[in-house]
């Protein structure tokens, strides 16, 4: 997969041929993403030509709204994978300036659409390029006057449940992190560099790797959660806890402390990336250590119990 970071205005296309194109953010690349790339790789796939995807380097709200706080499901590196193991072969980055946030949607299809070299265009039911009362699904025909194809996938649902990121963000910021698994396809991950803590864990038998975290991404709602963790390339079942050190006088803001399962060896700086699988119990304040470790070691067998009946 070819990946593009680009600018607009778009200067020339950037391909010899015809391309199918798919259109939106595609945040977290969930399962209504994930049937509408698979259904336009089947069409590219009829027409022998390549799939191109296209999206933005930010969230369009980061710049309409100016909500510089916007989360997101993962990072542009995440996208990037999951794009690649769907058979794209271009993924087309435009920079989404305040410029390129005011065109109007017959100049966002004469000037972006167009210069993609699109044959067929593949989008979502809801999908908007501009403002949705005019730049909707429905007008699409009428700014494209007949120069691409244009399919429209349905609505994706789970039990009347739409599946769509912004949903997703929700139920993992609830602590729902098995409907989020549910909706994305696979459990919701985060990933970071491990640093340094107090290690009070170590002191009470449940060291903890410490997992730097981002500002830009999803985080989980407080409390404890059955987890994998993955280092050094290997898979270990854990526990995670978010939220902060209640139980100790000193609160230094939220944390996610991580106890991995048999991994006993030194970490601090390597990478981990967490997998999000069941949200155990809320955060709460012990009378003292004693107490707390008689509560980690309760969660411990709860989720060890969990994982036994999941992988059997």
């Amino acid at each position: 997969m070819k990946v593009i970071t680009l600018d607009y205005p778009i200067s020339a296309p950037i391909t010899t041929k015809k391309v199918i194109l798919t259109l939106g953010f595609f945040d977290g690349v969930h399962i209504g993403h994930q049937k509408l790339i698979k259904d336009a790789k089947l069409i590219a796939e009829q027409k022998n030509l390549p799939l191109m995807v296209m999206t933005f380097d930010k969230h369009p709200k980061e710049i309409y709204n100016n909500d510089h706080k916007f989360v997101y499901l993962e990072t542009e590196r995440e996208k990037e994978h999951k794009m690649e193991k769907l058979g794209v072969d271009y993924l087309v980055i435009i920079k989404f300036t305040k410029e390129f946030s005011q065109l109007s949607p017959q100049d966002f299809v004469d000037q972006v659409v167009m210069k993609l070299k699109a044959d067929t265009v593949v989008v979502g039911f809801d999908y908007t390029y501009g403002p949705k009362d005019i730049a909707n699904v429905e007008n699409f025909p009428k700014f494209a006057k007949d120069r691409f194809k244009i399919v429209v996938e349905p609505k994706q649902a789970i039990d009347k449940i739409k599946v769509g990121s912004t949903y997703i963000r929700k139920a993992i910021q609830h602590g729902n992190v098995e409907l989020a698994a549910e909706l994305l396809g696979q459990p919701y991950e985060t990933s970071g560099v491990i640093v340094h803590g107090f290690r009070r864990g170590h002191k009470i038998g449940f060291p903890t790797a410490n997992l730097e975290i981002s500002d830009s991404k999803v985080l989980p709602a407080e409390g404890v959660y059955a987890t994998r963790a993955k280092i050094n390339g290997k898979w270990h079942d854990a526990m995670t806890s978010v939220g902060y050190n209640e139980t100790f006088k000193t609160n230094h803001g939220l944390t996610i402390e991580t106890n991995i399962f048999d991994f006993n060896e030194e970490a601090y700086g390597k990478p981990l990336t967490l997998a999000w699988y069941k949200f155990i119990r809320k955060n709460k304040k012990f009378s003292g250590i004693e107490d707390l470790s008689h509560q980690l070691d309760q969660d411990k067998c709860d989720i060890k119990q969990y994982f036994y009946k999941l992988k059997n």
